[in-house]
């Protein structure tokens, strides 16, 4: 039994048990019963009879209970120390505004103004003064002295969560970018990725098993690095990958890091970040420009006819025109065009 589920359990029966002592004694005593049942009257037993009934009749809300106590605290996790003092002040506010309303209200005498409209706008100000204080945090902040609004405006900042997508776990190149410390903000490890890892591990075919293999060793080598990470586990099963990376991506406000060139294009279409391993390898690469010259070995022929092609250290694929015959040789090339993609570069060029 986890915290919260305690909370809950302990906090029912502390009501069932005051209600108990509150409530069975006046029935008994209305409906004549206590007569002939005196010990109705006894602190102990109507305690244990309040909280049987309690659970009898509320027990089937529990789990629903459980489930808002546990977004209640993704919320305050979610939000800084900062985010959740200016909103507890910006209730204060709303409830002290409350008061003040409720006792003018009192003043009139209306029945209708002092049992209805007051709890009403208690709820409405409450609400708006949390809303107020975590939305207009930085306005507040005005009032500040300078040092103290600037410390304090450092402190709200919160990076968003990254979750991690299969393919960037394969490719492998994000375990360096976490090491380099290049990344804010947590891991999340998705429980379907694991598994998606599992199956590809298990594969028949050596290819994929490699991979699959490969994959685990480093999702291992992420989880046990000095970095925050998590495993999440979705309350319901998906068998499309990428719909369960969306979804957790909009759940938890999350980044999602992939290399999937399918995957980004769906996650631009439903407004969720991306950071893609191959564009930040792509920016980090050595500029290139038209009109460079390079010396470079050829390594094989292209597709076309006569070209010859050869990488750059870095691994970007150089084509070179009329070059079929010095493949395995050193030639000098200019650079003529490059050819800019999400899933990579390719440079063509001629030789000199």
């Amino acid at each position: 039994m986890n915290i919260i589920k305690m909370i809950v359990v302990a906090s029912y029966a502390i009501l069932g048990a005051a209600l108990g002592v509150v409530i069975i004694p006046s029935v008994a005593r209305d409906t004549g019963v206590l007569n002939a049942y005196p010990w109705l009257t006894n602190k102990y037993i109507i305690s244990l009879i309040g909280i049987v009934l309690f659970f009898i009749i509320f027990g089937v809300f529990i789990p629903r209970v459980i489930k808002s106590l546990r977004k209640l605290e993704y919320f305050i996790m979610r939000h800084s120390a900062i985010e959740i003092l200016f909103a507890a002040i910006g209730l204060i506010m709303g409830l002290l505004i409350s008061v003040m309303i409720s006792f003018i209200l009192n003043l009139i005498g209306s029945s209708l103004f002092l049992h209805v409209l007051p709890i009403i706008i208690t709820v409405f100000l409450s609400y708006l003064g949390f809303q107020f204080g975590l939305k207009k945090r930085d306005e507040m902040l005005m009032f500040l002295p300078e040092k103290m609004a600037r410390s304090a405006h450092l402190n709200t900042y919160s990076a968003a969560p990254k979750i991690i997508d299969t393919s960037a776990v394969i490719d492998g190149r994000i375990l360096d970018v976490i090491k380099c410390g290049f990344l804010d903000g947590e891991i999340l490890i998705p429980q379907g990725v694991i598994n998606e890892l599992q199956i590809v591990a298990d594969s028949t075919d050596s290819v994929k098993r490699d991979k699959g293999q490969h994959g685990l060793d480093i999702l291992n080598q992420i989880h046990d690095a000095s970095y925050p990470t998590r495993i999440i586990h979705p309350q319901k099963s998906y068998n499309d990958i990428d719909a369960l990376l969306i979804k957790l991506a909009h759940k938890y406000k999350a980044d999602v890091i992939t290399t999937d060139f399918n995957l980004n294009k769906i996650c631009h279409v439903q407004g969720v970040k991306v950071l893609n391993v191959n564009d930040l390898s792509e920016a980090v690469k050595p500029t290139v420009r038209q009109g460079d010259q390079l010396n470079l070995l050829l390594t094989k022929m292209g597709k076309e006819p006569g070209q010859g092609v050869g990488y750059l250290e870095d691994g970007t694929m150089v084509v070179i025109d009329d070059a079929k015959a010095y493949v395995g040789k050193h030639v000098d090339i200019e650079i003529t065009s490059i050819l800019q993609t999400s899933s990579g570069r390719i440079i063509f060029a001629k030789l000199i």
